[in-house]
């Protein structure tokens, strides 16, 4: 799968940290099974919506992931890059299908349509592939597929789907009087629908700010221009999440230690772990409002923390010396059967009751509810089976103001109020 330099799912990296782009330059691209199995998603919902048919059509058919493309196969199994097309799949790329094509009707749709951004952003090849594209007589729409269970995104200030929209309006922007873009970003798992409208100025204004990045990018690319890292390092949440170089950032590292240790100098010339160890020590001392700008930094701490112990244990499994650490036996896993089969025959020999042979676990209510799509358990049975199905109360859990929900009310018996 070819991917563009000025990368539309990496833009909310590269414009907000435009010097994210010169660090990964030479690092590696690497996928992982979750990233897998929302590519087999998307093929599955482009099949849909391009043959017109609903996602249930498909179902045990087995998908493949050969170098980042998905493609049917007969014979698969489900594997580190092989998925089935189960109900759990199914059922929530139908919700993307059936919202898609309810938009839709009487317009233009256009599936897994690559658009070219270039000249908006005077970058070579500057391209990307929108999910679903309708056109409408004055209304762009880019509908954006996320299947992943991770992080809710909003379409609100959507990086990715400006630079879409931006190159749908570069590619058919003669077919219409277009005064605005609609972009609605769609996550079944999670049941979230974000979207937003932006007029075709305010894109043409992202275009500007978003071409002058790109701009300094490949100067410095070019060597025209120096690397200045206090204007090309942003450290942040939403940028640093993905990024490949955040180990090795000497901006993050800095505004992490800062955050935690207060403000430093030179990071070689401290004992840090003293530092550390007495920002622990402190933490209970803290005043509400200090309390809460660290609450606020520790995703990114987090995120940091994740990625300085991944690069050390890649150092060392590559032979590389890391100062003070060195790599060993870890701690024995579980004990397993060889060979399950020939195990459960000697079980059997010594005739053991079934109760004593086997673990028996009632289905949960997820697998009941699988039963009942699949037509095992019918529509009476299934009335009975949903009286005995409880959902208890979610535990109070800390967010941020901005959260939709309404704040718990603590008493001194610490019991929780709806205000």
């Amino acid at each position: 799968m070819a991917h563009a330099k000025f990368s539309p799912s990496a833009a909310h990296r590269w414009l907000s940290c435009p010097g994210s782009m010169i660090m990964e330059k030479d690092m590696a691209n690497t996928s992982s099974a979750h990233a897998d199995e929302g590519t087999a998603a998307h093929f599955l919902a482009s099949e849909c919506l391009e043959r017109d048919r609903n996602a249930t059509d498909f179902l045990n058919c087995f998908i493949v992931i050969k170098k980042g493309n998905a493609e049917w196969d007969q014979e698969a199994a489900e594997t580190r890059s092989g998925f089935m097309v189960d109900l759990e799949m199914a059922e929530f790329v139908q919700k993307y299908v059936d919202a898609v094509r309810s938009q839709a009707e009487g317009n233009e749709l256009l599936v897994e349509q690559r658009v070219n951004f270039s000249s908006f952003i005077d970058a070579e090849n500057a391209f990307g592939t929108g999910d679903a594209i309708i056109i409408g007589q004055t209304e762009i729409q880019i509908h954006d597929l996320k299947y992943g269970r991770g992080v809710k995104v909003d379409a609100e200030g959507n990086e990715q789907l400006k630079l879409y929209a931006l190159g749908a309006l570069s590619d058919f922007g003669m077919f219409g009087d277009f005064t605005h873009a609609r972009l609605v970003i769609h996550q079944p798992r999670l049941g979230h629908v974000s979207e937003s409208v932006v007029t075709i100025e305010e894109l043409y204004d992202f275009a500007h700010r978003a071409k002058n990045t790109v701009q300094m990018i490949k100067a410095i690319d070019a060597g025209t221009a120096l690397f200045q890292e206090k204007d090309m390092l942003n450290p942040g949440e939403k940028q640093c999440h993905w990024c490949k170089a955040k180990a090795s950032c000497p901006a993050l590292t800095k505004a992490v230690i800062e955050t935690v240790a207060g403000e430093f100098d030179d990071l070689s010339a401290c004992d840090l772990e003293a530092e550390l160890k007495q920002a622990v020590e402190d933490v209970p001392q803290h005043e509400n409002q200090t309390l809460a700008k660290l609450y606020a930094a520790l995703p990114l701490i987090e995120s940091w923390s994740k990625a300085v112990s991944i690069a050390v244990t890649d150092k060392l499994h590559g032979g590389e010396q890391v100062p003070g650490f060195k790599l060993v036996q870890g701690r024995a896993g579980n004990r397993t059967w060889s060979n399950a089969e020939e195990a459960e025959q000697v079980l059997k020999g010594m005739r053991l009751k079934v109760e004593d042979m086997y673990d028996l676990k009632l289905i949960s209510p997820t697998n009941a509810e699988k039963l009942q799509k699949a037509g095992v358990i019918g529509p009476r049975q299934w009335s009975k089976v949903q009286d005995l199905i409880v959902r208890p109360d979610g535990k109070p859990t800390v967010a941020p103001e901005s959260d939709k929900r309404p704040a718990l009310e603590v008493n001194p018996f610490n019991d929780f109020e709806t205000v």
